[in-house]
């Protein structure tokens, strides 16, 4: 009876370890979509090009050397035109062309923790849409301190 109550007191005390392991692993995974929000669009347009460079019928090495330089010149031009955007509106409009592929990734990925965590339900979604909201933010704030 005793062996059974120490086995059932560890079991309980491993789950919560578990449970906490869990938030952290959380916690680590949204600081670091929220740090590399800036970097979605860059990532699409070099996947883009990477596989339509392959398609065509080039090699991995050359898939992989025009998904490289079509993110450099993506982020490159954008800097470029930051640096000379007069105007607040042409900035919104690079800020805008960079948060929103960012709420897209922000929102399945808050959805897929929301799915993993919260029973079915239009909770899932409105935190998923809250998720994105932030994300999008993340974004429009790393890009609104960018300056060459």
């Amino acid at each position: 009876m005793e062996s059974a109550s120490l086995i059932l007191g560890f079991e309980e005390d491993a789950m919560l370890i578990g449970f906490a392991l869990i938030i952290v692993a959380v916690f680590l995974c949204c600081a670091l979509l929220f740090r590399l929000s800036i970097f979605v669009l860059p990532l699409f347009v070099a996947f883009l090009a990477g596989s339509t460079a392959y398609r065509g019928g080039s090699g991995i090495v050359a898939a992989l050397a025009a998904a490289a330089i079509a993110a450099i010149v993506l982020l490159a031009v954008a800097q470029l035109a930051l640096a000379f955007a007069r105007s607040d509106t042409a900035r919104a409009a690079i800020g805008i062309a960079f948060a929103a592929p960012a709420a897209f990734a922000g929102y399945h990925a808050v959805h897929g923790i929301a799915v993993a965590t919260m029973p079915t339900s239009v909770w899932q979604i409105i935190v998923s849409c809250i998720g994105a909201a932030f994300v999008a933010a993340a974004s429009w704030t790393q890009w609104s301190r960018a300056r060459l």
